[in-house]
């Protein structure tokens, strides 16, 4: 369960100093912060990310540094417990956060008169954030799979293993020539493909390495929502907007074809967990506007900028009745299905053919496809 956040802001008259905490007892060891800053400056001090380890405050830290070039050089830490890992919350989560708050820092910077206003605001999304986080170590399995395709370590692994079985000292460099930087904690960074039954880690006699088999694969996809499509056949809530809707959908799939962009804008979608929850509520039937549920501590703004999403990623569609009232409806299902890799057969076999795959290896790898094909 992450501690809390520190972010501290590198003046030339007074170093480094901490801007702003929460929680607010949480305690503060200025060295600490000097080594995750050093770690950040060592080089040539730009934007970036470090993960470091503090003994003493027990402790592990993952720090996003704006760069000693920006404006206001801010570090935005994130304090772990000290077995805990960022890898588990996902890449584009840890992004987005902290992406959140350069842009209240920001604001901040440029309005005295709006900043304690606009602090009281930032506490409020470290807060949230926070629940947030903890809301992402019980995911479902479909959002663990869209974790995977989210991430660009993950992502990479998964088109790795897609080629043929790597031992984990041979997929370590191969990931880390591809993204050209060092990969650490690989075991967490793999938790979600052991957590979805994607891979199979076994030995192979003769070899001095654990190895990686793929043994299910994923896509990623928009499809109809079945159950929304089945009431405005029956007309449901009423025969004018039911009709809108199955032409607004029509349109949207006659014109849809997967790509990747796309694929990428779904998976930090479905990885959200607050915006998940209304995909799953919207799953069930159409609701109006003004009578969405609320979730714990949600607001109608909060909810409010939920939608905005769900509508401008083509999620959700908002059309009004023959009373005027406005329906929301979910436009396009979001899913991330599992399915058998055929294709790895046929790869083996050439692969073993080209001398670039040991039998023993080969012949694993087909028996393990084979039992999961038998389930």
């Amino acid at each position: 369960m992450p501690k809390g956040f520190i972010i501290t802001k590198w003046t030339e008259d007074k170093g480094l100093v901490v801007q702003i905490k929460y929680p607010e007892n949480i305690s503060v060891d200025l060295d600490d912060m000097m080594r995750i800053f050093y770690a950040h400056i060592t080089g040539a001090g730009e934007a970036g990310n470090v993960f470091v380890r503090l003994e003493q405050a027990r402790s592990n830290v993952s720090s996003h540094f704006t760069g000693m070039e920006s404006d206001n050089p801010y570090m935005i830490n994130l304090m772990l417990e000290l077995g805990e890992y960022p890898e588990i919350y996902g890449e584009k989560i840890l992004e987005e956060i902290n992406q959140e708050i350069i842009d209240y820092l920001t604001q901040i910077d440029q309005s005295t008169e709006k900043a304690p206003e606009l602090v009281r605001e930032l506490m409020k999304y470290l807060k949230d954030s926070l629940f947030l986080l903890e809301r992402l170590e019980n995911l479902s399995k479909e959002q663990k799979l869209a974790q995977i395709y989210s991430g660009e370590k993950t992502r990479t692994i998964l088109d790795i293993l897609q080629e043929r079985a790597r031992s984990k000292r041979e997929l370590q460099g191969v990931l880390e020539q591809r993204l050209d930087r060092l990969i650490s904690n690989l075991d967490i960074v793999l938790d979600p493909f052991v957590k979805t039954d994607m891979i199979r880690q076994d030995w192979v006699e003769g070899s001095s390495d654990i190895l990686l088999f793929l043994k299910s694969d994923f896509a990623i996809m928009r499809v109809p929502p079945e159950k929304i499509v089945e009431l405005a056949k029956e007309n449901k809530p009423d025969p004018k907007v039911a009709e809108k809707y199955l032409e607004t959908a029509r349109k949207f799939f006659q014109d849809y074809e997967p790509n990747e962009e796309d694929n990428l804008k779904i998976a930090s979608i479905m990885i959200n967990p607050d915006i998940y929850d209304y995909i799953v509520l919207f799953r069930e039937k159409p609701y109006p506007l003004k009578k969405i549920p609320k979730g714990p501590g949600e607001s109608f703004e909060s909810i409010s900028a939920l939608m905005r999403r769900l509508e401008e990623n083509g999620i959700i569609t908002v059309l009004e009745d023959k009373t005027g009232m406005k329906w929301v409806f979910l436009l396009t299902d979001v899913i991330a299905e599992q399915f058998y890799p055929e294709y790895l057969i046929e790869k083996i076999r050439q692969d073993f053919v080209d001398g670039t795959l040991k039998k023993d290896i080969a012949i694993k790898h087909l028996d393990i496809l084979e039992n999961a094909y038998s389930k």
